[in-house]
């Protein structure tokens, strides 16, 4: 059995998943195909990319780097970030050719995932720590999840991050992402360490799996989560706290 591109694509577009679509602005480039490299291109003066700090990889000469703490500190701290933000700025020293600011995500083996929050309706529900770059308007705060039983088995915690405005947003995660637009109503099951991110007007929620030995022996535990849309939920394959069980648990067996 030999496989294609355009077998991967049929299945997916059956399954009514898919690739994650790449927004049409700002101008961009992602590179290489594990700890990735973000390349974002300024054309006027002034034009301004953040980044968390600790991801700038290189700059063109005529690009300003300059670090401010936003507002909201608080609400960033819980959600993930730190209180710091960088601003990469076109000067006019380079006002007749672009500029370039280059970013790569903090984790390794990371992956940069870029998405449009004018999609989403302005409101993008994430993984704690998922920002790492953003271009246009867009503000890092966080959601509570107050319900005990979803913030302590739904795979999200208490404390989700909350991205707001109408810019991009580029996210940093591990493993294969995939995403899948549901219609009013729609509900799909995910593994609960699988969710990566979901837009505001979805609904998450949790079903259990099972009988007994579906939850002692099903490698899933007690829950699953379950997205209820309408709106655009993205998926990975692997998140950051399952490679690190991976990596520990490849250490101690090698031992």
């Amino acid at each position: 059995m030999t496989y294609s591109k355009k077998d991967d694509e049929l299945v997916l577009a059956t399954t009514g998943w898919s690739h994650l679509p790449l927004p049409t602005t700002p101008v961009y480039a992602i590179a290489g195909h594990e700890s990735q490299v973000l390349t974002v291109q300024l054309n006027n003066v002034g034009d301004v990319c953040q980044g968390e700090p600790g991801t700038m990889m290189y700059l063109s000469s005529d690009i300003q780097q300059s670090t401010t703490c936003e507002e909201g500190c608080l609400e960033r701290t819980c959600a993930g970030e730190s209180c710091c933000v960088l601003h990469f700025t076109k000067s006019a020293g380079g006002a007749t050719t672009p500029s370039y600011c280059a970013l790569t995500p903090n984790f390794p083996t990371a992956k940069v995932v870029p998405i449009d929050l004018n999609t989403v309706q302005g409101v993008l529900i994430c993984q704690q720590g998922a920002y790492m770059a953003s271009w246009g308007d867009v503000h890092v705060e966080m959601s509570l999840d107050c319900n005990l039983l979803r913030c302590c088995c739904g795979g999200m915690g208490l404390v989700r991050q909350k991205l707001q405005g109408t810019g991009t947003v580029f996210l940093a995660g591990t493993g294969t992402m995939l995403q899948k637009i549901l219609q009013p109503g729609e509900i799909i099951v995910v593994d609960t360490n699988c969710v990566m991110a979901f837009a505001g007007s979805c609904t998450m929620d949790l079903r259990r799996v099972g009988g007994v030995m579906g939850m002692i022996g099903g490698g899933e535990g007690i829950f699953n989560t379950t997205i209820t849309g309408p709106g655009l939920v993205v998926v990975q394959s692997m998140n950051e706290l399952m490679f690190k069980q991976a990596l520990v648990a490849n250490k101690l067996y090698r031992r």
